[in-house]
């Protein structure tokens, strides 16, 4: 008995480049939203990261019955001058409760680098918090504002009251307008 001939079905050059065409154009479509939700990405995750950071501070002061401080840090070893925080943070054990981190005090966390387009700004004029043995932090409010590149619309902050609690809410105008600055720059 005789096998009828197989056919083998292909496809052309042309039905090739047409899906390839469509292709193209539907990743320069999604492209830019694909970037931008990573952006988001990135600063919720440090807004994450650096929540659990203040938290873990408040519970080293109480549970060490020492003073304890967070900060920004550019090579995670030092806190920085400013109040830029995407470089990175620090959380140490502040033995001589001068807010500045010795070679021989204890660092508890440190936070790394965010990607580019990412900013962290504290308050002006309170660049790091530093908790008590009670658990209480010194000074004013401290806020921290969250964006990204463009994101001056869903800028978010974290703010450290006095006493010691951390609470999430929507940045200002002016606080998002400065945070998005910051990722610019």
């Amino acid at each position: 008995m005789c096998k009828p001939p197989v056919t083998i079905r292909g496809i052309t050059l042309i039905e090739l480049m047409i899906a390839l065409a469509i292709l193209a154009v539907t990743l320069s479509l999604a492209a830019p939203a694909f970037g931008s939700l990573m952006e988001k990405t990135h600063v919720r995750n440090a807004r994450s990261e650096l929540s659990v950071a203040l938290g873990t501070a408040r519970i080293a002061a109480v549970s060490r019955t020492a003073h304890v401080v967070v900060c920004p840090s550019r090579d995670q070893h030092a806190c920085s001058d400013g109040i830029e925080w995407q470089a990175g943070w620090i959380v140490f054990v502040d033995e001589n409760r001068d807010r500045e981190r010795q070679t021989d005090e204890t660092v508890l966390s440190v936070g790394q680098a965010r990607p580019a387009g990412t900013a962290i700004i504290s308050s002006v004029g309170r660049p790091r918090a530093a908790y008590r043995p009670d658990g209480s932090a010194t000074g004013s409010n401290l806020t921290l504002t969250f964006c990204e590149r463009d994101g001056r619309v869903e800028a978010s902050t974290l703010v450290i009251n006095n006493a010691g609690r951390v609470r999430s809410g929507s940045a200002s105008p002016a606080q998002a307008a400065a945070c998005a600055d910051a990722a610019a720059g």
